[in-house]
C-alpha cells in the first residue's frame, strides 16, 4: 500500500511539474529577461521628467560588497585605483546663457539631451562606460555642471538629479570608483556664479551649501564608492589663473570648509564618504599650493586633495588651441619630462610627504599625430605619478570625429561606436599604472 501511494503521488507531482511549475518557470524567466532589458535600456527610453531612473546599483551602507575590504584611509582607496578617465563635455555643458535658460529651449528635445548633447557627444550610455572599464580604468569623474539647472533660490531641477544619478549607477555597476563634482558653475569667463570673492563671501557660501546639501541628500545611501569633489577651477573676479591675491586664496579655503562641512551635516554614508578639496584654479604653482589650507574634518583619513595640469604645454596643446604657445609634437624626456618631474616633485613635498593623497583629476595631451609620443608622454607621467603615490584621470572631452586621424583634442574613445581612438594610449595609460 505504502509503495502504491507513492507512486501515486510521484505521478501527481510529475504532472504538476509539467502542467504548472515548468510554465511558471518560463513566464518568471520572460519577466525577469524584459525586466533587465529595461534595465539596461540606454537613456533615450527613459523620462527622467516623471520618472525615476532604471536603477541596479542599490547602496546599502558604506560596508563593502562581500570579498572586498575596507579602504581604511584615503591613501589606501587612490593607490587602489590606478589610473582614472574623465567623461567630459557631457554633463558639464552649460548655455552661456545663465540661470534659468531651459525654458526657451526649442521643442521636440528635453533640457536633459539638449545639455548632454550640446558640446558634440552622444547621450551617455552603460556600453561606453563599461568599455572604458574594461580597458583597465579603475575609477571615472563625471563633471556635472548646475548652473542653468538651478531655479533663483539655487534648488536643482530633479530631473537633473535624477540623470546624473543614472550616469552614476553605470559607473559603479561597472565596479569602479566614481567621482562627481560642481564643475563649470565655476571658471572663467562671465558665467560661473561660484568665485573665489572675498567680497561675497557669505553668500556665496550659503549658495554653494544650497546646492551641495540637495546633491549630499540625494546619494546619501550611496557607499564608499562614490566621491564627491567640491568643485573644479574655481577663480576670482578677474578670472585669473595665477598670480591672485591672498584674499582670494583665503576665499577658496572658506569653500572648502564649507563643502566638507555641508557634505558632513547631511549625515548617512556621508558621514565618512571619501571627499575631494582643490586649491584656486586646481592649479599647482607654489603660491597656490602655500595658500591652500586642509579643511578640518570630523571624519579621520578621508579627504584627497586634487589638482589638475596639462604641463608642458608646448607638447600637451596645440596652436590652434593655444596661439600664444609655440608648440611642439615630439616628446622629448629632458625638455618635456623635466617640468612634469618638477610638478610632481611639488605635490609630493606639499601634500604627500604630510600624509595627504593627490589625485591629478585632468591630465592629457591633444592629438597632432602623434600617436607614439603621446604614449611616451603618457608612459612618462603616470609612472612618474606612480611613483609618488599620486592617481592621474585623462581629460577625455569626446566629440564626434571620422577616423582617429581627424581627432583634434583629447579624445581617446569613440562614444559614438563605443571603440577606441587610440587603444595604444589607453593601454599604455593602465600598463604604467600597475
Amino acid at each position: 500500500m505504502r509503495i502504491r501511494e507513492m507512486k501515486r503521488n510521484k505521478k501527481i507531482l510529475i504532472i504538476l511539474t509539467g502542467t504548472v511549475l515548468i510554465p511558471a518557470i518560463l513566464i518568471a524567466g520572460a519577466l525577469y529577461f524584459f525586466a533587465l532589458n529595461d534595465l539596461e535600456s540606454d537613456y533615450p527610453e527613459v523620462n527622467t521628467e516623471q520618472a525615476e531612473p532604471a536603477q541596479t546599483y542599490v547602496p546599502l551602507s558604506n560596508e563593502p560588497p562581500a570579498g572586498e575590504s575596507v579602504p581604511i584611509s584615503a591613501f589606501d582607496v587612490v593607490r587602489s585605483i590606478g589610473v582614472g578617465w574623465n567623461l567630459g563635455n557631457a554633463l558639464d555643458s552649460l548655455d552661456n546663457r545663465g540661470l534659468g535658460i531651459r525654458e526657451s529651449l526649442p521643442e521636440g528635445i528635453t533640457a536633459n539631451e539638449h545639455y548632454e548633447t550640446r558640446w558634440g557627444n552622444p547621450i551617455t550610455t552603460r556600453e561606453m562606460i563599461d568599455a572604458v572599464v574594461e580597458k583597465g580604468f579603475g575609477a571615472i569623474r563625471i563633471p556635472v555642471t548646475y548652473t542653468d539647472h538651478l531655479d533663483e533660490n539655487f534648488q536643482i531641477r530633479h530631473d537633473w538629479l535624477l540623470r546624473v544619478e543614472q550616469v552614476v549607477n553605470y559607473v559603479l555597476d561597472a565596479g569602479v570608483y566614481c567621482i562627481i563634482n560642481i564643475h563649470h558653475d565655476t571658471g572663467y569667463g562671465a558665467w560661473p556664479w561660484l568665485r573665489a570673492d572675498p567680497d561675497n563671501i557669505e553668500q556665496l557660501s550659503e549658495q554653494f551649501a544650497t546646492v551641495w546639501t540637495q546633491i549630499a541628500e540625494h546619494f546619501i545611501d550611496y557607499d564608499y564608492k562614490l566621491f564627491f569633489e567640491s568643485f573644479n577651477e574655481i577663480l576670482d573676479t578677474e578670472s585669473r589663473w595665477n598670480n591672485a591675491s591672498s584674499a582670494a586664496y583665503s576665499a577658496v579655503n572658506t569653500l572648502n570648509q564649507v563643502f566638507v562641512d555641508t557634505v558632513r551635516a547631511t549625515g548617512g554614508n556621508n558621514d565618512d564618504r571619501f571627499l575631494i578639496v582643490k586649491p584656486y584654479a586646481a592649479g599647482t604653482d607654489r603660491d597656490i599650493l602655500d595658500a591652500f589650507v586642509l579643511p578640518q574634518d570630523s571624519a579621520e583619513d578621508r579627504l584627497i586633495v586634487s589638482v589638475q595640469t596639462y604641463t608642458p604645454h608646448n607638447f600637451t596643446q596645440t596652436e590652434e588651441r593655444s596661439p600664444w604657445l609655440t608648440t611642439h609634437s615630439d616628446w622629448s624626456l629632458i625638455r618635456d619630462g623635466r617640468p612634469v618631474g618638477a610638478i610632481i616633485g611639488r605635490l609630493s613635498s606639499t601634500f604627500i610627504q604630510h600624509g595627504i593623497p593627490v589625485i591629478i583629476g585632468e591630465f592629457g595631451a591633444m592629438n597632432k599625430g602623434n600617436t607614439g609620443d603621446r604614449i611616451n608622454y603618457a608612459g612618462h607621467f603616470i609612472e612618474t605619478a606612480r611613483n609618488h603615490d599620486i592617481v592621474c584621470f585623462w581629460w577625455d572631452d569626446g566629440g564626434f570625429f571620422e577616423n582617429a586621424g581627424s581627432v583634434n583634442n583629447f579624445a581617446l574613445f569613440d562614444r559614438f561606436s563605443v571603440q577606441w581612438f587610440f587603444p595604444e594610449i589607453a593601454e599604455a595609460l593602465v600598463e604604467a599604472a600597475r
